[in-house]
């Protein structure tokens, strides 16, 4: 349901089975790094407070790709 909100708020798009972030191919390795420390801060958050499991399903970049800074595979449950 995440990929599918920020696909429709224009944050990500989804093609070839995985979800990118838009504009994510321009940035730079520190600011792809201080991005996912964000997000997994912004999770940590989530589950101290609502004391759920949650998973992050990032996927690194692959150095020679110009695809975008993360993806994440779609899953069954989606």
């Amino acid at each position: 349901m995440v990929g599918k909100v920020l696909t429709g708020n224009g944050i990500t798009a989804y093609g070839n089975g995985a979800y990118s972030l838009i504009g994510g191919d321009e940035l730079s390795d520190a600011e792809r790094d201080q991005l996912q420390q964000l997000c997994r801060q912004r999770l940590d958050a989530f589950r101290e407070q609502r004391g759920e499991v949650v998973t992050c399903l990032f996927v690194e970049k692959p150095a020679a790709s110009a695809t975008a800074a993360a993806t994440a595979p779609r899953s069954a449950a989606q």
